[in-house]
């Protein structure tokens, strides 16, 4: 058996920074900075620590500068290009990632780090230690003996001298000598021209060495071979010295410097949240509960004890609460329990079972009494996470909620709005290095004061009320706290009402649609069917693209890893070439209208209010616009005619209207506020239609002249500029060539020189801050921008043009729903807004309250913030939404 306490892991740093750095690609934290080297080192790293549990262990890197390589050959290397800047920013955080573990590191000027691993394998192999080295790199082949083995982590592989032997055909004494016959492109070693790895492993197989090869070259028996080792003898002889290892550094060994540390936990930590390493960072934190630390977690099993959470709170002026609900569904959900907090440390649980609170005689409207001092004050300031969901089940506990001025789901939002997940157990682990505790897999039947429950439940309030503090502080540091406080924090009320509001859809008119549907997709199908000239799977991609690319021969567009691609780009493609793509893409569409609504609303209809209470969430979009789901309201295509028909369903309850109100052309309205451009500005203050000027100046002609066709290209290249396209962008859309749409463009800017100012001005100042900005400071981070694909780096200019544009415009939507919403409630209006998508408003008014709620939308709206171009809004009413849009 062998003795792990006489064993030696030596890693290969250098090597493996570049392995991981081109095997992991696109990964960046928020503010641009590249972790994708860093994050590959770090998992072998924990390869090696946790499933070969070494006693002793180093790492090597390569020094700075030149080595004794270079002095015996100036070339060595000299192909290398130049390290990535993407890899350059990331060796600190690698060598702070060793620091933090406390792993050894030895360096040495003037030698790479191969030298140093074969120094230390054959001084610990002579003092009688196994060495395992780990790398990728073929070279340290040739330092392998019975006691001295190579282990790759990323093939997870030992290789002994049975494996040199079958690689190149020698022992490890022979690699060195194979390698400088046959050189290394890679190192630039020379080797001898027109040799290459099969000869060289016969050679050396036979000869033993580049020297006695060479001292018997007369036993090489074809001439052209001959001739060539005569020729560049020097040169074999060199390169065998350039790939040689050294085993000889002068370096002081004390293996006990090798013997592995506890790692500096909190430096790791704090490394890991720097990067944004969410799964690494759970590996490295712990659960906290009243069982680990000076907390009290308490479970509130009678009803005066009530009353002491009411005086603590009320004290303290303010607590943090989180409500524990059966399901996601805000509407629907049974409350289980609450969990409040107004002390670090300190947290109190109300179980509820049913409408039962823990006792036979409190009901859950009981504690809602008790604890409606606390809840309905707006004196006493409330957080939670994601406190609009908290507001619909206070709201459908029979509460009237006030005063939540802090909800940490939004803040974390805010800070990092291109970070996917939101959660309270993303954000605890993210900036308190905490793991929270799950819930149990089977809830307690009858509610109670179970452990678990207490602590898990607790532990969510407490730590709601830690992050309020922290992230409090980052908002005020990156200069979001005004706009956290003043448009997400009372939005999320305005949310809240409309969600809990909802609106009316006519279930036979839905039921009707779906069969008609149904039965269009039937017609299709055989059209489809008829065209191929085969009955075929239309929903399979594999059976579509033989169809598609083998039947009929189209030419394929793009590859997938599964087969030729048959998404809607592509198709859309094919379809000017075919039929039978356009048809496919009618049948997909009509599909998709049927599933996503037609059928997926009448099952979304809520059994107690009869309506449809879709879900908006402000902590998803990038750019702070709003997202709608369970159903998604914003994607039902406007401009087919099956999509109106949807909108048909949605109707106004009796004796009420719906009033629609969209912001007419507000993201070119923002441009030119923006921008200043001069010929921009003017339009939209004298109220010039903005696509026919556009037209007038890209054709050269009169606003007679233009037609309908060229307003419309017109209006492509107009919102085309705010999404930053491209020309083939804009052929694509409005079916020109490239050449057309590129001096549409380039005609656009020769007018618009405000306009292309802006554009790039926008992508400087995002290329050195790492993020750009709305008009009311939202903040966006653009890693793309520091990326070396061009493609993303490209990406990255058209968020850093486009964000501030419609994250602006997202913005001011907001504030006016605000303004409303106050305004309707201070004037007493039953009016309701229901609906919000991009950049229309839809409001349910009682039919004699129309003329005073429409005046006030169109003035809240318009007046939203003030811009160099005034903001219009054009509106409409009807019994449904088609009508009313």
């Amino acid at each position: 058996m062998k003795n792990d306490l006489k064993e030696i892991y030596l890693i290969d740093g250098s090597s493996f920074i570049y392995r991981a750095f081109f095997a992991i690609r696109g990964l960046s934290n928020s503010k641009g900075l590249p972790t994708n080297a860093v994050y590959g080192f770090i998992n072998m790293l924990l390869k090696i620590l946790n499933e070969k549990n070494p006693r002793l262990l180093c790492i090597a890197f390569d020094p700075k500068g030149p080595t004794k390589r270079h002095e015996l050959y100036e070339e060595y290397k000299a192909q290398r290009p130049k390290m990535p800047d993407a890899l350059s920013v990331q060796i600190p955080y690698i060598h702070r990632v060793t620091g933090a573990f406390k792993i050894p590191v030895l360096v040495l000027e003037g030698y790479e780090a191969d030298d140093v691993i074969g120094t230390v394998s054959r001084r610990g192999e002579a003092d009688g230690y196994d060495v395992i080295i780990v790398t990728g790199d073929k070279d340290m082949f040739q330092l392998i003996t019975p006691h001295v083995r190579v282990y790759d982590p990323m093939k997870d592989r030992f290789f002994g001298e049975a494996d040199v032997m079958e690689r190149f055909g020698v022992g490890p004494s022979g690699v060195a000598e194979v390698m400088g016959l046959m050189g290394d492109s890679i190192d630039n070693i020379p080797g001898v021209t027109g040799i290459g790895e099969k000869t060289a492993r016969e050679l050396i197989s036979v000869f033993g060495s580049i020297e006695n090869l060479l001292v018997h070259l007369d036993d090489v028996k074809r001439p052209k071979l001959r001739s060539l080792l005569q020729e560049q003898g020097e040169a074999a002889r060199l390169s065998r010295e350039l790939a040689l290892i050294n085993t000889s550094l002068p370096l002081n060994i004390d293996y006990e410097d090798f013997r592995i540390k506890p790692p500096d936990y909190d430096e790791i930590i704090g490394l890991f949240r720097e990067l944004e390493f969410s799964s690494l960072l759970r590996h490295f934190t712990r659960h906290t509960s009243s069982k680990d630390e000076n907390l009290t977690y308490t479970c509130v099993s009678e009803e005066r004890a009530l009353a002491d959470i009411i005086k603590k709170t009320g004290d303290a002026g303010r607590f943090s609460l989180y409500i524990d609900a059966v399901s996601s569904d805000a509407m629907t959900a049974l409350v289980k329990g609450m969990g409040l907090s107004a002390t670090e440390g300190e947290a109190w649980y109300i179980p509820v079972a049913g409408d039962t609170l823990f006792t036979e005689t409190l009901t859950l409207r009981q504690i809602m009494s008790h604890l409606g001092l606390l809840l309905e004050s707006e004196d006493i300031l409330k957080c939670s996470h994601d406190i609009k969901r908290q507001m619909i089940l206070l709201n459908r506990s029979g509460m009237r909620p006030h005063g939540f001025d802090f909800d940490t789901m939004i803040a974390s939002h805010l800070l990092n709005p291109g970070r996917p997940d939101h959660s309270l157990e993303s954000i605890a682990l993210e900036h308190l290095h905490m793991n929270l505790l799950s819930p149990k897999a089977k809830p307690q039947a009858n509610g109670g004061c179970s452990d678990e429950d207490t602590q898990r439940i607790c532990q969510r309030a407490d730590v709601i009320l830690r992050l309020k503090e922290i992230l409090g502080k980052k908002l005020i540091e990156t200069d979001v706290h005004d706009l956290f406080r003043n448009v997400e924090i009372p939005l999320a009320e305005v949310l809240a009402e409309m969600e809990m509001t909802g609106i009316r859809v006519n279930p036979d008119i839905l039921m009707s649609l779906s069969k008609e549907m149904e039965r269009d997709m039937g017609v299709i199908c055989q059209r489809i069917y008829y065209i191929a000239g085969e009955e075929f799977n239309i929903n399979s991609p594999k059976q579509l693209s033989s169809i598609l690319f083998n039947k009929i021969g189209l030419k394929p567009i793009r590859k997938t890893r599964t087969g030729f691609s048959t998404d809607e780009g592509v198709l859309t493609e094919l379809a000017l070439q075919h039929e039978l793509p356009a048809e496919i893409l009618s049948y997909r569409q009509l599909s998709k209208l049927k599933s996503t609504y037609a059928d997926a609303l009448l099952s979304l209809i809520n059994p107690d209010t009869g309506r449809v209470h879709t879900s908006f969430s402000q902590a998803v979009t990038s750019t702070g616009r709003l997202s709608s789901s369970k159903p998604n309201l914003q994607n039902i295509p406007v401009r087919t005619e099956m999509g109106q028909r949807i909108r048909e369903a949605f109707v106004a309850r009796n004796g009420c209207l719906l009033l629609s109100a969209d912001y007419s052309q507000i993201e070119l309205r923002i441009l030119a506020h923006i921008s200043g451009d001069e010929l921009l500005t003017r339009a939209f203050i004298n109220d010039e239609d903005i696509h026919t000027r556009t037209a007038v100046e890209i054709f050269g002609l009169s606003p007679s002249d233009v037609t309908p066709e060229m307003r419309r290209r017109a209006k492509a290249v107009n919102f085309g500029i705010v999404y930053g396209i491209s020309p083939y962008g804009l052929a694509s859309d409005t079916g020109i060539t490239q050449q057309e749409a590129k001096e549409y463009i380039d005609n656009y800017f020769l007018r618009h020189k405000g306009v292309k100012s802006f554009i790039d001005a926008a992508i400087i100042r995002a290329k050195e801050s790492g993020y750009v900005t709305t008009l009311l400071n939202r903040r966006r981070y653009v890693p793309e921008l520091a990326s070396e694909d061009n493609g993303l780096r490209q990406f990255g200019e058209r968020i850093a043009v486009n964000t501030p544009v419609q994250g602006s415009a997202a913005d001011i939507i907001k504030l006016a729903m605000i303004n409303i919403h106050r305004r309707f409630v201070r004037e007493g209006l039953r009016a309701a807004m229901i609906l919000q998508v991009h950049d229309e408003l839809l409001f349910e008014v009682p039919e004699e309250e129309l003329a005073a709620a429409r005046d006030i939308v169109i003035a809240e709206m318009e007046g939203a913030l003030q811009l160099t171009v005034p903001l219009k809004v054009d509106s409409g009413v009807g019994r449904n939404w088609r009508e009313a849009g």
